[in-house]
């Protein structure tokens, strides 16, 4: 199994449009660099996953999928082929608008197959109508997890994470969800969560027995969020739990037994993304590792 980091910060990406904090300059600064230069430049967190020989499992599709699909060799239209498709299928974990925008530019294949959540899909075909219109251009065909695409299996777990803010309140389980992904032929087994609002026992015993785990880094600590809205430090706080602090996810990873152990969708304002800060030395030394654009996982058979 290979798994692709397609982008690795939280909304917006870094540098953010109308942000000049520390880690947006210093993007900014790295406009003209070679891509491997680029140190904090992230585009909207969206991974790939493929067993070998199969078509690419896209997970979660956010506003940069065109550059990010650019970027990207692994995700070439097959050789011998004009035009194609390398998915096999798309994966959401919820329905915010950074993980389903991407699903728009998608709209000139042949078919789009979509695993998401009952509460995911009603918003997809109502507040946010990206089926409805994509539907115009390519048959859509849904499917509930678990569900299995290109020898993959993908089993969800709900978490207690609500609806988009423009939807309605609701109680429905199953706004947001962690994917662990099993290949069939690899037998490797990867967690994916982006938005982790807390370390349950539920989520503890989903992890366990992984061989990578990529996992909620929006923010370091609540100290970030003074200068947001009460609003937005409200949300941010009911849906990501914070890498620093007793409570934070950094305590938990450091003695996880999982081999592979990332933070993924880093928001611009988390000094982990600047790997000479203390901050992002506290991670290395804890075993974890930062996701960046472009990097590439793999995880080998058993038997190998």
């Amino acid at each position: 199994m290979r798994l692709l980091v397609l982008g690795s910060g939280a909304g917006g990406g870094v540098p953010q449009w109308n942000c000049r904090c520390p880690q947006c300059s210093r993007a900014r600064e790295e406009r003209g660099l070679p891509g491997s230069q680029k140190v904090f430049r992230r585009t909207q967190a969206s991974i790939a996953v493929a067993e070998a020989g199969e078509r690419w499992i896209l997970v979660n599709a956010s506003p940069d999928l065109c550059s990010q699909f650019a970027q990207a060799k692994e995700l070439a239209p097959p050789e011998g082929s004009l035009r194609g498709s390398p998915l096999a299928a798309v994966a959401l974990t919820d329905g915010q608008l950074d993980h389903t925008t991407g699903l728009l530019f998608l709209r000139e294949g042949t078919e789009i197959r979509l695993a998401c959540t009952d509460p995911v899909w009603k918003s997809l075909n109502s507040t946010f109508p990206v089926v409805s219109v994509l539907r115009h251009f390519l048959p859509v065909e849904r499917s509930s997890y678990p569900a299995e695409f290109g020898g993959v299996r993908i089993e969800a777990l709900p978490l207690s994470g609500g609806p988009a803010p423009y939807e309605a309140p609701s109680e429905e389980r199953g706004h947001v969800v962690a994917l662990r992904l099993v290949g069939q032929k690899s037998g490797r087994r990867l967690v994916y969560a982006p938005g982790l609002p807390e370390i349950s026992e539920a989520f503890v015993a989903f992890v366990s027995g992984c061989d990578a785990l990529f996992v909620d880094g929006t923010f370091w600590s609540e100290e970030e969020l003074t200068p947001m809205s009460a609003e937005r430090q409200r949300s941010i706080r009911q849906s990501h739990l914070p890498v620093s602090g007793s409570e934070g996810t950094l305590a938990w990873l450091a003695h996880l037994p999982v081999p592979e152990k990332f933070y993924i969708h880093v928001n611009n304002t988390n000094p982990i993304l600047d790997p000479e800060a203390p901050q992002a030395k506290q991670v290395r030394e804890a075993g974890v590792r930062i996701a960046y654009d472009g990097m590439l996982l793999s995880l080998y058979p058993s038997h190998s």
